[in-house]
């Protein structure tokens, strides 16, 4: 991955006690986003992640780095997944600073769990 960006996983939970939904990055403690739906709460930290880093930088903490998407997969259990490419350096025309990626599903079961059981994945 080129050092000028991350990838991030985003944990999607319905909220107890409300309606609502919250996004969640667990590598970057504090970052959450509230919505009316589990893509409304997505789209709205996606839109908080990057002042969210500036203010890290500018308050000198590190960001954190994961070495793939999915790496806090087994620790949150039944919620929603969605993983986030941020580009810290300059974009290029039309590129967006923040874009959702969609990893392989087997290769992030695989990394976590070890060699996956294929019949399991047969519904």
């Amino acid at each position: 991955m080129p050092m000028n960006e991350r990838i991030f996983d985003v944990a999607i939970r319905p909220r107890a006690g409300d309606a609502l939904w919250e996004a969640f990055t667990p590598a970057l403690p504090g970052l959450s986003a509230l919505g009316e739906s589990d893509l409304d709460a997505a789209a709205r930290l996606a839109d908080a992640i990057v002042p969210h880093l500036a203010a890290r930088l500018q308050q000198g903490l590190a960001i954190p780095e994961q070495p793939r998407a999915g790496v806090y997969l087994q620790e949150y259990g039944l919620v929603l997944w969605q993983f986030l490419r941020v580009h810290m350096g300059p974009l290029r025309a039309e590129q967006s600073a923040v874009e959702v990626i969609f990893p392989d599903i087997e290769t992030l079961f695989d990394a976590e769990v070890g060699d996956v059981d294929e019949s399991l994945l047969d519904v």
